[in-house]
This record gives structure tokens, C-alpha cells and sequence, in this order.
């Protein structure tokens, strides 16, 4: 089969980016012909918070795109719908995160489904974690063309059809990556706690700093913040100061190269996603396939992907006290190894996510 995926790609960077290299390689291996297309950049200088939009990793994980994509730009919307014609692709897969893209998406896809192209949407998240009035209706634009979607969470499918009724849409878990896989495998005896990815508001990492005195209280621990501050970093930085935690609590603000992914996760005893809100969460899923057990909070699709005493632990969103209860139990009981034993148990199934659409 002949299938064109439009999304961010290498060199631009973030999950997103790394899960096209994964679909594209994947794909590929398997005997189908595959186009990506991706953007000469996602946004203006503007509306970026992070330092650089580019991957600088050594370990690069490149899908051979054609960076074509402007999404203020309509001409280069038409050249992207010139090369993937004359690709002649049975079905065009577009990555879908963000209603910033609702016009891009919208109009590509209606034009496609015009030539004849059947379009399959993927998406990572239906609205933005912090949502505005306006972000229903962009996201309704976007999805009118197509009938045909994925979504990662059961969360995410029922969103979506608050959107669009009579949309088609399988629910296929986010795949993992091999080239963050770590190479130890510890036992997660040790009492290590990695909080990794980009750091926003949604994600609770203030939660996890005021659960900390209580846990230190109890166990010496460690705890380390690793991942770029899209939120300023400076009031986070003071309730450390204000909590004495300095001497137990490491940031790293900076955007994680590929190759320093796995021995991270080898470092860490127990991964925390202490989120308030979620639909799904690549982190997770790396977790899980490095047998890294999980403490995460009750909402969206977090619920289907960590399981209670099988492979983590789950608390209420927002409440640090039951986060550091949790926490504790983990260390008091010695549970690493046994939920490290449980981490496989929603390993996706590569073959059933690729059927999809296909």
C-alpha cells in the first residue's frame, strides 16, 4: 500500500516527531511505500515558549520527510497537495495535535477527499490541555472532511464524538519506542523519582513538590525534574527554596537529547505524572517499556494506561497528600519490583495498530 503521513518530523523535535519516525519505520518494514511530509516549521517565533524547535540529538531519528508544510502559509499547503498526488498514496494519515493546525488540517483534508484520497486522522489530542471557547468550533473545522480517525484513549474517542457524531474512530494505545529503551533494566529496589518531560501547568509538577517534605520525612530520597520549562521556571524554583527540598530536588531544564532517554528511565526507581489533566501520555509509555513503574493521577487516559497495584500506582489529581501516601507505600513496601514485573501488561500490540485504517 502507498501511504503519505503528514505530521512533524526530524529535524523538528518532540513526541509527535519521534511518533512519525516510529509509524514511518514501521510501516516501511513492512513493504508498504510511505511519504512523509512535514513543516518547515510549526509556529511563529511568537507563540513558541521553548528555546529551539530543531533536534540536535546524535541519535536522530529521521523518517526522510520533505519539509513542505507552512501553517500560515496556504501556497505551501497547495505544493504539499501537488507532491502527495503525484505520490499517488491509497490513504494520507495527518497527525493531529493542536487546533492551531484546524486550518491546514481542514483544508488539506477536504481537498484530498476531493481527489479521491481517503484521509485517516490520527490524533494525539483533541483539544488543547488548556482549552479556550474558541478551540471546540476550530477542532469541528478540522474534522469535517474526514470520517475516519484514531485517538490514543478512550478519553480522547469520547471528546471526539462530542465533535463529531458519526465519526469512525478505533482506539489504538500509543506504541513505544525501541531507541529509548534502557540497557540495565534495574530492579527498582532504590528510591530514585524521576519527574521527565515538558514542564506546563496541566502537569501538576507542583503537586509532586508539595507531596515531597512528607515523603522525605520518611525516606531518603531523590528527585529529579528533567525536561524543558514552558512555564516560567522561577516559581517552581522558589517552592523548592520555600519547602528546604534544594538538596533533593534536581531540575534540568533543558530539552532531553534521544540518547540520554534510556538511561534516565534506567536511573529512576519510579516515574510520577502527577497531571491534572490528561488524555494520554507518551512518558508513560516509555516507562512502561523500560519496566519503570508509574504513580500517576486519576484523569483522561492515564486511568487505561497505568493500573492500580499491576504496574503503578494512581491518587486524585491535585492532591499531594494522597500523592505522598503513595509515594510512601512504594518505598515503605518495597513495590518496584513487583510493579516493575506488571510493566508489560499494556505493551501495544504493533501489528493491530497498524491494521488501523489500513
Amino acid at each position: 500500500m502507498r501511504v503519505t503521513i503528514i505530521g512533524p518530523a526530524y529535524p523538528l523535535r518532540g513526541g509527535i516527531a519521534h511518533h512519525v519516525f516510529w509509524l514511518w519505520k514501521e510501516l516501511t518494514a513492512r513493504s508498504h511505500a510511505v511519504q512523509v511530509i512535514s513543516f518547515k516549521r510549526l509556529y511563529p517565533a511568537f507563540l513558541f515558549p521553548g528555546k529551539v524547535t530543531t533536534d540536535a540529538s546524535e541519535l536522530k531519528l529521521d523518517a526522510e520527510a520533505e519539509a513542505l508544510l507552512d501553517p500560515l502559509n496556504p501556497l505551501t499547503w497547495l505544493r504539499a497537495l501537488n507532491q502527495t498526488r503525484e505520490f499517488d498514496p491509497e490513504l494520507v494519515i495527518i497527525q493531529w495535535w493542536n487546533t492551531f493546525f484546524a486550518p491546514v488540517t481542514g483544508i488539506l483534508s477536504g481537498l484530498f477527499e476531493a481527489a479521491g484520497i481517503r484521509v485517516l486522522l490520527e490524533c494525539h489530542n483533541i483539544l488543547p490541555h488548556e482549552d479556550k471557547w474558541f478551540d471546540f468550533a476550530l477542532a469541528g473545522f478540522a474534522f469535517l472532511p474526514v470520517d475516519r480517525f484514531i485517538t490514543h484513549s478512550e478519553a480522547d474517542l469520547n471528546t471526539l464524538l462530542t465533535i463529531r457524531s458519526d465519526a469512525v474512530v478505533r482506539v489504538a494505545p500509543l506504541p513505544s519506542i525501541d531507541q529509548f529503551a534502557g540497557k540495565s533494566r534495574p530492579d527498582r529496589r532504590g528510591r530514585n523519582i524521576l519527574f521527565f518531560g515538558l514542564v506546563r501547568k496541566y502537569k501538576g509538577l507542583e503537586v509532586l513538590l508539595r507531596a515531597m517534605p512528607a515523603v522525605l520525612a520518611r525516606f531518603d530520597c531523590r528527585l529529579r525534574i528533567v525536561g524543558e520549562f514552558y512555564d516560567p521556571a522561577s516559581p517552581y524554583r522558589k517552592l523548592i527554596e520555600d519547602l528546604g527540598l534544594e538538596s533533593r530536588v534536581e531540575i534540568e531544564d533543558r530539552y532531553i537529547a534521544n540518547e540520554e532517554v534510556g538511561s534516565l528511565f534506567d536511573w529512576a526507581d519510579v516515574l510520577v505524572l502527577p497531571y491534572l489533566s490528561a488524555t494520554q501520555s507518551g512518558v508513560a509509555r516509555i516507562a512502561l517499556s523500560n519496566r519503570l513503574p508509574v504513580i500517576a493521577s486519576r484523569t483522561g487516559g492515564l486511568q487505561e494506561i497505568i493500573i492500580d497495584q499491576v504496574n503503578g500506582l494512581m491518587f486524585s489529581p491535585g492532591d499531594e497528600r494522597e500523592l505522598a501516601k503513595a509515594l510512601i507505600r512504594y518505598f515503605a513496601e518495597g513495590l518496584g519490583p513487583l510493579l516493575a514485573a506488571g510493566a508489560p501488561s499494556l505493551e501495544t500490540n504493533v501489528e493491530e495498530f497498524l491494521n488501523l485504517g489500513l
